[in-house]
């Protein structure tokens, strides 16, 4: 199966869980109760004046004004003496899609939103939209009243998006960003550069200058870009035909598509899809070493220190909800023919850089470690390697097991990783692949039930527990990934004075072993059959335990 990815940021993939809503002629119980938001906040001024303190930033607060605030910002509003005030507010989470099979749709929680801040231009319609969510309050326990709920804040957000300016920090940076933003979800539409302009409230040809000096290219170019990449995408993952492809990304017809994608790519588009040595930046470690073991070396990548790769290395963010460091001057002097990465970054990709070339995301969770590789080796055709790898690991895995079954026999193992103060038992992806599909050893019986519940390798990754838990999680041998000298401690603490863990067999057995954390965490084809080789050598005894 090719694998796919959605074209834009899209409040289509979420769900919304509402905490609370209402209006009030003082400071809202919200504010007033919780200095540290617990979750998104949409506050909406009518009227009031004072002062309003945003992690303890100070600003005038302003009548028909719209304020946005992330989980944790610390919000305080003080009223000035005699002011007569009213404030409408809605507080919620938000949750992005973020896996998706036929039997299972999962959802993380996202903890920002594009606009933060004071809101300077909003329609009439975001109004509406806000005295409905708070006069609908009746019957919430009703599901179809809830879905309702649920469908005007996802209007109301949409409205935002759409039409709002956020007015906090560099002002004309956020409103650049809301035009580049209305094209990465409109660019199939006809967008006039004057219509752009009026969006981010700019003169045209300041906008213009304002947008090349940003973006390198000019805003017409930058649109032309995401078409064109958008395309490319649809050529590599899709059998469309050309006139198909064309119609998706705005062009009616299919010879001036074909124009603009040679004059911006050097080639037709019928040549694409066979274009051999394709110039890749990977944004994802592990798929950095899935190519890598396809013998593909990327022009630029976020690597893993465990792999002698050497190419321009990228400071980018491991989660979605990490910033993105990354200069786009990066990305535009490597002139890339495709970026690949795992989905959870993919937001941020689009963001920064969905004009420079198509982006391709391999689901991570749902797919295994084999099927990330294959899904890769499609891309690049080389689909041959990454069956002799698949092969090759097979036949080392069964080369330990017949070394390992007269030593460990029938052998039960657990997965212990220790960062910070949290404890998880692993399954069988990521850290738990070589000891639970590689060599079959069998997990405890908690974790192994959960293994159940999913194809092998995929989804089920972690269980959280306390410290006396480990007393469910009983086995032969005990790992424990360890991250930084404080967590071995904390592990060496447990050991001395907690009795599940002084009890627990494979520590009376004295067959309790440390792991580097930032080793074993690798997700992938060279770093596993590195963690294949270290286990089996500690399993036969020829490496010395804690």
């Amino acid at each position: 199966m090719k694998p796919h990815n959605d074209n834009t940021i899209s409040l289509q993939r979420a769900i919304y869980d509402i905490q609370a809503s209402g209006k009030s002629q003082a400071v809202p119980e919200c504010i007033d109760e919780h200095r540290a938001l617990e979750h998104q906040l949409i506050l909406y001024a009518a009227k009031g004046k004072g002062d309003i303190f945003i992690d303890g930033k100070r600003e005038q607060l302003e009548r028909e004004s719209i304020y946005v605030h992330a989980p944790g910002t610390k919000l305080e509003i003080q009223l000035s003496p005699g002011s007569s005030a009213m404030f409408y507010w809605i507080s919620f989470d938000l949750f992005i899609l973020s896996e998706k099979t036929d039997s299972r749709r999962g959802f993380v929680l996202e903890t920002t939103f594009p606009l933060q801040g004071k809101i300077r231009a909003f329609s009439s319609q975001f109004k509406r939209f806000m005295y409905l969510l708070i006069s609908d309050t009746k019957l919430e326990s009703d599901e179809s009243r809830r879905f309702h709920r649920q469908q005007l804040l996802h209007n109301m957000l949409n409205d935002l998006l759409t039409h709002a300016t956020a007015v906090n920090g560099n002002d004309t940076e956020n409103r650049l960003r809301v035009t580049i933003e209305y094209m990465q979800r409109h660019y199939r539409e006809n967008i006039r550069m004057s219509e752009l302009a009026e969006l981010g409230q700019f003169h045209p040809s300041y906008y213009s200058q304002v947008f090349k000096q940003t973006m390198q290219k000019t805003p017409m170019a930058y649109l032309t870009d995401l078409r064109i990449n958008k395309a490319k995408e649809m050529l590599l993952v899709t059998d469309k035909s050309i006139s198909d492809i064309a119609a998706h990304v705005g062009y009616g017809d299919e010879f001036y598509f074909s124009k603009r994608f040679k004059a911006t790519s050097g080639y037709s588009p019928t040549v694409f899809p066979g274009k051999k040595k394709l110039n890749i930046i990977s944004l994802s470690a592990p798929y950095t070493d899935h190519l890598f073991t396809l013998g593909h070396t990327p022009r630029a990548a976020q690597v893993h220190r465990h792999i002698p790769l050497i190419t321009k290395q990228l400071n980018l963010p491991k989660h979605g909800s990490e910033s993105w460091k990354a200069s786009r001057d990066i990305f535009l002097e490597v002139k890339p023919d495709l970026i690949v990465c795992k989905d959870n970054v993919l937001s941020k990709a689009q963001e920064h850089i969905n004009d420079i070339a198509p982006i391709i995301s391999i689901p991570w969770v749902n797919k295994d470690v084999y099927q990330h590789l294959i899904d890769i080796a499609e891309l690049i055709d080389q689909q041959r390697l990454a069956q002799q790898w698949i092969d090759e690991h097979g036949k080392k895995a069964e080369m330990w097991r017949k070394k390992l079954k007269p030593i460990i026999g029938q052998a039960t193992v657990a997965l212990c990783v220790c960062k910070g103060h949290d404890l998880r038992l692993y399954g069988d992806r990521n850290i738990g692949h070589v000891f639970y599909r590689s060599l079959n050893i069998c997990p405890p019986e908690r974790i192994a039930k959960e293994m159940g519940k999913s194809p092998a390798g995929t989804v089920f990754t972690w269980k959280a527990i306390a410290p006396d838990e480990i007393r469910f999680y009983e086995s032969d041998f005990l790992f424990v990934a360890i991250e930084t000298e404080s967590d071995r401690q904390r592990i060496l603490h447990l050991l001395r004075s907690n009795p599940y863990w002084t009890g627990h067999p494979a520590v009376r057995r004295k067959s309790l072993y440390f792991l580097d954390w930032d080793k074993w965490i690798v997700y992938a084809p060279y770093a596993i059959n590195q963690q294949l080789d270290e286990l089996g050598h500690v399993l036969a005894g020829t490496i010395s335990h804690y």
